[in-house]
């Protein structure tokens, strides 16, 4: 059989969407129905900077010292690679300390589709630790590594005083300096923040405000603030966070674990119509996991998501798509109808889906649907649960600012 090869070029934007698609099904993430602008817009509003991909604190500041080692280095013109050598490196020496949380763990040692120079950069802006640039905007990765590569490798001059006359932009504020270990390459490394880098992140952290307040503190900030003490038990509907709220981040929670109760649901009727579909349009004998599970979903979550009144969303998060509010307003006249044909909200649901994932969508009655139906396996698909507004995540990082040393 006569072989043939060639090259397949993909734009940067489909490597991104194919990167995103991957990171979504490693963080447990189906968002079939789009469920997810709901989950970014309160998790923006009351964590602004924060990721589902962030894991340990210490990063924040791992990140700006790789960039200055990088920017001190003779060669400054390959910094991309500079920079992922030395991920790579810190990626060894944190596993060698036997630390949870490590990113790039699981590709190591082969570099990381989401890096922690990449994971983190969203976050370094907000929090005010990358400098902004002239216009005011935070600058991308790329920008900063062009900046870098045409800096002078020139002797620098300096006045009769010894000052230099031409001093060029830190690309940072100042942080905290390295510890000494952080030089020395032989030593493992871990998470555990020294006192001084604490307190620089504490007064980052206290500047963060809620969006499009106008200065008022996130929740973020007034957990912070209020020192807040974290454990892994610790749930975002605790009277300790709500306590910590002011009265208007105080009526969002409320609505938010109205909203997440909800979701749930909305994703339980999601996996339950897909079964239902396989088995009475296209006629393959399907296993019931899904249908027999949204009755206990509902049981757990119908009392919160009877009480939402999803038009306050709105004023929220004024970003979710009207497709998503209409999801929900259905899926709780189902749930006041007391629960009956799911057939009821399959236009809804179907019209959601097909907006959002086009040929893809599972629910449609296309040829296409069909094939994506039966591809589908019911039981590897995740059981319904609220959306979580990256709170784990956020625990972590506030754990590890409370212990530090």
């Amino acid at each position: 059989m006569p072989s043939s090869f060639g090259w397949t070029l993909l734009s940067r934007d489909a490597l991104r969407r194919a990167e995103t698609q991957l990171r979504d099904d490693t963080e447990g993430v189906r968002d079939e129905i789009g469920f997810l602008s709901l989950h970014q817009a309160y998790a923006d509003r009351f964590f602004p900077g924060t990721s589902v991909l962030h894991t340990r604190l210490r990063y924040v500041l791992f990140v700006p010292w790789m960039y200055e080692r990088a920017a001190s280095q003779p060669d400054r013109l390959r910094i991309a690679a500079a920079i992922e050598k030395q991920e790579l490196e810190l990626t060894r020496r944190l596993k060698e300390s036997g630390e949870a949380g490590i990113i790039g763990i699981r590709s190591y040692p082969n570099p990381t589709a989401q890096p922690p120079s990449m994971t983190y950069w969203s976050a370094l802006g907000t929090w005010r630790i990358l400098r902004p640039g002239l216009n005011g905007a935070m600058p991308s990765r790329q920008t900063i590594h062009r900046a870098v590569a045409r800096r002078t490798t020139r002797q620098q001059l300096h006045d009769d005083d010894k000052q230099l006359l031409l001093e060029e932009e830190p690309i940072f504020c100042s942080v905290p300096n390295p510890p000494s270990a952080w030089s020395d390459f032989t030593q493992p490394l871990d998470f555990q923040l020294a006192e001084a880098e604490a307190r620089f992140l504490r007064g980052c952290f206290l500047a963060v405000e809620r969006p499009g307040s106008n200065g008022v503190p996130s929740l973020f900030a007034r957990l912070v603030e209020q020192g807040v003490e974290m454990d892994d038990s610790l749930q975002l509907w605790s009277s300790k966070v709500r306590a910590a709220a002011d009265p208007v981040d105080r009526t969002s929670l409320v609505l938010a674990r109205q909203a997440a109760a909800l979701s749930a649901i909305g994703r339980g009727v999601y996996a339950a119509l897909v079964e239902e579909m396989r088995e009475k349009h296209d006629g393959v004998p399907t296993n019931t996991i899904h249908r027999t599970n949204l009755d206990s979903v509902c049981d757990l979550h119908a009392a919160d998501s009877l009480e939402l009144k999803v038009d306050g969303i709105v004023g929220d998060a004024p970003s979710v798509p009207r497709a998503i509010l209409e999801v929900l307003q259905v899926t709780q006249q189902w749930l006041r109808g007391r629960r009956g044909d799911l057939r009821v909200m399959y236009e809804t649901y179907e019209r959601a889906e097909s907006r959002r994932k086009g040929r893809r969508a599972r629910l449609s009655k296309t040829l296409m649907g069909r094939e994506r139906r039966a591809e589908w396996i019911p039981e590897g698909h995740p059981a319904a649960e609220p959306l979580h507004y990256r709170w784990r995540n956020v625990r972590q990082l506030l754990m590890d600012l409370q212990g530090a040393s």
